[in-house]
């Protein structure tokens, strides 16, 4: 392995959160000419307005409006989620990623967001995870590439450290439990399931109260959520 390889793994396995991996990957990266970094992950679960799960090493605009889900149809999310194909942009104002929608481009810019590559990796039901990081300043194509392999080693190492981190539970939901969760992220309502199932509804809305209790979530909808990150419901 070289110095980035072992400095990245090093550190990976010494990162006991979230932010602990971001803050790891930005070391390595730095030398590559990338200011920041970040990750998303987002379900695709039958819910009116599916959101991004999102953590970063700064908190700025581009940040709150990831979280607020702005950006849920830019040219980075349609891209990571159809392909695990590195997408690498320039941050030029002729660079054929954000040509379709060059306001976005100019968004960027003023929020000091220029050049960066990101890359994604597939999980269960749909699921998927990308690993992005931006630099204050534009590259040139050959700069891009030339750091494409350190970057890949990066992005699939930090989104395996992620996903670790994120299922690392001791969170048991009964059989029951998961099967009402399934529903539920199906879009069912308790009386669906209840003729589903084929028992009550009070027997539906215990069971939904015993898993939000157990994941300390504040509605159904959340409790679906929290458990699908955790590898619980499948």
């Amino acid at each position: 392995m070289n110095t980035l390889q072992i400095d990245l793994f090093t550190g990976l396995n010494d990162a006991d959160s979230m932010q602990d991996v971001l803050d790891v990957a930005l070391k390595v990266i730095k030398p590559m000419g990338f200011d920041y970094c970040g990750w998303q992950s987002q379900l695709p679960l039958p819910l009116t307005r599916p959101r991004l799960a999102s953590l970063t090493t700064v908190e700025d605009e581009v940040d709150s409006k990831i979280s607020s889900g702005a950006y849920l149809d830019s040219p980075l999310i349609r891209h990571c989620s159809s392909t695990t194909t590195p997408l690498l942009w320039k941050g030029t104002t002729d660079d054929e990623t954000f040509l379709q929608d060059p306001a976005l481009m100019e968004e960027y810019y003023s929020f000091n967001h220029r050049g960066g590559w990101a890359q994604s990796v597939f999980g269960r039901v749909g699921t998927f995870s990308l690993f992005h990081a931006d630099s204050i300043n534009t590259f040139t194509r050959q700069d891009l590439q030339n750091s494409s392999r350190d970057m890949q080693w990066v992005a699939m190492a930090v989104l395996g450290r992620m996903n670790q981190i994120r299922e690392r539970s001791d969170i048991k939901l009964s059989l029951r439990e998961q099967e009402i969760l399934r529903w539920t992220g199906d879009g069912k309502t308790v009386e669906q399931i209840s003729s589903i199932l084929s028992i009550s509804a009070s027997t539906i809305n215990f069971h939904l109260r015993n898993a939000m209790m157990k994941l300390d979530a504040p509605n159904k909808t959340a409790a679906v959520v929290r458990a699908i990150f955790l590898g619980l419901l499948y």
